[in-house]
């Protein structure tokens, strides 16, 4: 039964239950339906019948429409590349002095198709063939250079300090963070009350560089914003074990973004979940949660970065000692 037919035999039902119980409004009622429409409904009937009622039938939808030739496929894509700063219409009337009508909107879904639909798209092709043939460089065509780069696990590490928030019981609670930039992998250490340069400078060695050292790499380089917990002491102390430090510009912090990144992913996957699901009233619980997690992120989830597209960090950081 099509969605017309079931229409038209409910409101045969209406009228139906309308004469037998002798009471309009209370059929309207029981069926949700507007005594305005039940009159007219019962006019028609009336008039025509029960076809009278049937609902308007649709007009068929039109068919899918015929796909453009190859040869005009060619010949509008050839265009776009000849003309890279005109548009869909524009091409539409050149083609239409040479006797091929194409509508505007065609071309657009032809061009969009083959990663030409805009403006800046076209040229970006052009700029790439003149690079390639002539060697002319344009802005657009050298590669942007990314501000962080590492080849290898322990080229550089970013840490940062991260505010968990105050806990009843527990008090302020701050989370010492660091990843390792060409892996992604990860380590966090809780910290009760204020963080400082010595207790940042303890997380590094105790806890990041025995990782580093376990995976068969060494700690190159550090970057870190320009917080007081990381100057002083910390200084000092990664000038001692033979560690670069490297800081950002201020008002900069996206250049920090790997860790950044990565204490946002443990905000909203870890502790916006843990913090519903039990209630912590020691550093001890609040550390074990949190290396639980740390757990599924370096060696069960995937990451889909440019760096990782789709492997775990620990296949990356784990490789100098195991695949």
């Amino acid at each position: 039964m099509t969605l017309e037919d079931s229409i038209h035999s409910q409101r045969l039902r209406v009228l139906r239950d309308a004469a037998r119980l002798g009471n309009v409004s209370e059929a309207c009622r029981r069926h949700g339906m507007s005594r305005t429409l039940f009159y007219r409904l019962r006019q028609r009937f009336e008039r025509y019948g029960p076809d009278g009622v049937h609902p308007k039938r649709q007009r068929a939808r039109r068919g899918r429409p015929p796909a453009v030739p190859v040869q005009t496929e060619r010949r509008v894509i050839g265009m776009a590349l000849a003309w890279p700063t005109c548009g869909p219409q524009w091409y539409s009337d050149q083609l239409a002095r040479e006797g091929v009508a194409i509508a505007a909107t065609t071309n657009w879904r032809l061009l969009k198709r083959v990663q030409l639909g805009t403006r800046r798209q076209r040229l970006a092709v052009l700029e790439r063939a003149s690079a390639a043939t002539t060697g002319l460089l344009t802005e657009r065509t050298v590669k942007a250079v990314r501000h962080v780069e590492a080849d290898q696990p322990g080229d550089l590490v970013s840490l940062d300090t991260f505010y968990v928030g105050k806990l009843k019981g527990v008090g302020k609670v701050w989370q010492i963070t660091g990843c390792d930039v060409a892996s992604s992998f990860a380590w966090a250490r809780l910290i009760i009350g204020d963080v400082t340069a010595t207790a940042v400078l303890a997380f590094l060695q105790e806890v990041v560089c025995p990782g580093y050292r376990h995976a068969g790499w060494s700690l190159q380089r550090v970057l870190t914003d320009n917080g007081k917990e990381f100057k002083g002491v910390f200084a000092a102390g990664c000038e001692r074990l033979g560690i670069r430090v490297t800081r950002t510009k201020p008002r900069h912090a996206w250049t920090n973004g790997f860790v950044e990144r990565l204490q946002k992913t443990i905000l909203h996957e870890h502790w916006r979940v843990a913090f519903r699901r039990q209630y912590f009233t020691t550093r001890r619980a609040l550390q074990t949660s949190l290396d639980r997690f740390l757990r599924f992120y370096n060696f069960q989830r995937t990451h889909r970065g440019y760096r990782l597209k789709g492997r775990t960090p620990a296949t990356v950081f784990q490789g100098a000692v195991a695949a």
